[in-house]
C-alpha cells in the first residue's frame, strides 16, 4: 500500500503543466497479511487541477478505509480461532471508467471481498460522479437537474425503463411491482458515452445469483449532453 500511495504523490507533479484531464490507471498486487488486488485511475492533466487532486483523495481514502477494515477483521479471526486454522481475508477493488471530459467524470469501482467461513463473496459497486468544475460530487437528482432537458421527463423515462426490463424478465427478481422505488436521489449510478445507467447492489430486488443488477437508459432519451 505504501508503494501504492508514493506512486499517487509523484504523479501529483505532472497534473501541473497539463491541462485536458487524463487518467492512468493504478495498480498493486497485496501479498502481506490481506490477500488480493487494488486497481483504481488516477486523474491528472485538468486546468482546474485542485478539483482532480481532491477526486483522487477521495477514492484513495475509500480504498484505505475498505482495506482497514477488512484487515481489522482478519486480526480479529486469528485472535478468535484454534491457532491450527489460518483465517485468510481475500480482497478486490477494481474500477471501470465510465465516461471523462473536461468538465465531468463517471465511473464506478468494485470492492469485493471474502472472509473466512464466509457463504460466499461480496461485491459493492460504488459509483463516482464528480464534477470538475463544481469541485463536487452529484447525486442522481442534482445530475439531472443539471444536464436533463426536462428533470421530470427524465425521471419517468428512467422508472418506465426499469420497471419494463423487470417485468421482460421477472424470475430473475424478487417479487418487485410499480410501487418500486426506482430513483431515489441517494441511487446509485454512472454514465457512459452512450448510457445513463442505474445500479442495484446485490440482494436490492434480486437474489445473489442474479449479480448486481444494471439499467441502461440511452442518454439521447433523457435529452442528456455533456461537453
Amino acid at each position: 500500500m505504501k508503494k501504492f500511495l508514493s506512486i499517487f504523490l509523484l504523479l501529483i507533479l505532472f497534473s501541473i503543466t497539463l491541462y485536458s484531464i487524463e487518467y492512468i490507471t493504478l495498480s498493486s498486487d497485496l501479498s502481506e497479511n490481506l490477500g488480493g488486488r487494488v486497481s483504481i485511475p488516477f486523474f491528472y492533466g485538468t486546468k482546474d487541477a485542485p478539483s482532480a487532486f481532491l477526486l483522487n483523495s477521495y477514492l484513495v481514502k475509500d480504498v484505505e478505509d475498505f482495506l482497514s477494515e477488512y484487515l481489522d477483521q482478519l486480526y480479529g479471526l486469528r485472535n478468535s480461532i484454534d491457532e491450527s486454522e489460518e483465517p485468510y481475508v481475500q480482497v478486490v477493488i477494481e474500477s471501470e471508467i465510465g465516461f471523462v471530459s473536461d468538465s465531468f467524470v463517471s465511473f464506478y469501482t468494485d470492492y469485493f471481498s471474502y472472509v473466512y467461513h464466509q457463504a460466499h463473496p461480496m461485491t459493492t459497486r460504488k459509483t463516482y460522479n464528480y464534477d470538475l468544475t463544481l469541485s463536487k460530487f452529484l447525486n442522481l437528482y442534482d445530475f439531472l437537474a443539471l444536464y436533463s432537458e426536462d428533470t421530470g421527463e427524465s425521471f419517468r423515462i428512467i422508472k418506465e425503463s426499469i420497471i419494463e426490463e423487470i417485468n421482460a424478465d421477472p424470475k430473475i427478481y424478487f417479487n418487485v411491482d410499480e410501487t418500486l422505488d426506482t430513483i431515489g436521489y441517494d441511487r446509485d449510478y454512472y454514465i457512459t458515452n452512450e448510457d445513463f445507467v442505474v445500479i442495484y447492489q446485490l440482494y436490492e430486488i434480486a437474489p445473489y445469483s442474479s449479480g448486481i443488477r444494471e439499467f441502461k437508459i440511452p442518454l439521447k432519451e433523457l435529452g442528456i449532453e455533456i461537453q
